[in-house]
């Protein structure tokens, strides 16, 4: 019985075709940094940072009107405030859009100089951001703690230098790369940003993250656990007094300790990303950390008027009178600031400590 099977053999092949011919016209396509995403990713990314760009500049220019059309302008840490909004102000207005453009065009279609401005002007101003934090967290310190030195560096002259070093001291790390000094700028196809080149020295890099995050940070978290030390303390000793004091102590200390746990909320949430990603992959091997951490730090901007004033009537007040267009009407309620107020608790608190006790 003969089967109708034939096993085919290679002679049975013709001599001009080969077996793996199917192979031959295939190619593999591979993808490099930010072409492995696809639009609907740059799409998104364009679409955030103008939302954040619009509503971090609305809020944080109603936050200086309502600063400076109000008696909160004449508060150490409102003026401290105040300059917070403008620098996030000018961020959200020129730094956001350009990284909007950026993003839907997956590139940079601006000449090369305004690419290096646009990285110089993002580094300072989040420079500033971190000194402005800092001599906030250094004011409510030596107010808190040092109630005397304060009222000496309070004064015009010496606070007058302080805002100004905020605004002066981030630019010498800006200004040396765009005249050649020292480190460089340059956009980064592969993470879509102006920003730091990996081609140049990185002892700028490491010393502005250094002197611009770690060196603010610890500052920071010494100032305020600082305060939160002695608040607890204080809060010990005029809970010797009546009910009244005590009530008013648990709650002042409350409402301190909150304010104080959304900025550090707000600090570290915001810029501890984008900073360690920066650190860990400095060769940008990892695209999408690097174009999607900034975003926290963004909304940490368009949020600070939020941290700043929810858990102060003050600045509620500043803001109803300002959406009311009561601003030209005179506000006779006294503005105190949560410092003041916890500074008088202090006060409080010693003279029940020196009372005498009756015999």
């Amino acid at each position: 019985m003969t089967s109708d099977l034939h096993i085919r053999s290679l002679d049975d092949f013709p001599n001009n075709v080969s077996t793996y011919e199917p192979f031959k016209n295939q190619t593999f396509q591979t993808c490099d940094g930010i072409h492995c995403y696809p639009d609907s990713v740059f799409h998104a990314a364009t679409i955030l940072t103008i939302i954040l760009a619009i509503f971090g500049a609305f809020g944080n220019v109603l936050t200086v009107l309502a600063i400076m059309t109000s008696r909160l302008r004449n508060n150490i840490n409102s003026i401290l405030i105040c300059h917070l909004s403008v620098a996030d102000v000018v961020y959200c207005s020129f730094v956001l859009p350009l990284q909007a453009m950026t993003f839907y065009n997956r590139a940079w279609i601006l000449a090369p100089v305004l690419c290096e401005l646009h990285a110089a002007l993002r580094i300072w101003l989040i420079g500033v951001n971190m000194v402005l934090l800092s001599t906030i967290a250094l004011y409510r310190f030596l107010h808190v703690v040092h109630p005397q030195i304060y009222t000496v560096y309070s004064q015009s002259p010496w606070f007058i230098g302080a805002c100004i070093l905020c605004w002066a001291l981030p630019f010498i790390f800006c200004f040396t790369p765009l005249v050649g000094w020292w480190g460089e700028f340059s956009f980064q196809q592969r993470i879509l940003q102006c920003t730091f080149s990996i081609t140049s020295s990185k002892s700028h890099k490491i010393s502005t993250i250094t002197a611009g995050y770690v060196v603010p940070c610890l500052f920071i978290c010494f100032c305020y656990a600082r305060i939160g030390f002695v608040v607890f303390t204080s809060r010990t000793k005029v809970s010797k007094g009546s009910q009244y004091r005590r009530q008013r102590a648990r709650r002042e200390s409350f409402r301190l300790t909150g304010m104080m746990l959304l900025i550090f909320l707000g600090f570290l949430i915001g810029t501890t990303p984008f900073f360690t990603i920066n650190i860990v992959d400095s060769k940008l091997v990892y695209p999408m950390p690097h174009i999607w951490t900034p975003f926290l730090a963004w909304v940490m901007y368009s949020m600070n008027p939020v941290i700043y004033t929810i858990m102060d009537a003050n600045f509620q007040r500043a803001y109803h009178r300002l959406l009311l267009c009561m601003i030209f009407k005179p506000d006779n309620v006294a503005e105190t600031s949560v410092a003041e107020r916890q500074n008088s608790l202090l006060a409080a608190g010693k003279n029940v400590e020196n009372t005498p006790s009756p015999k």
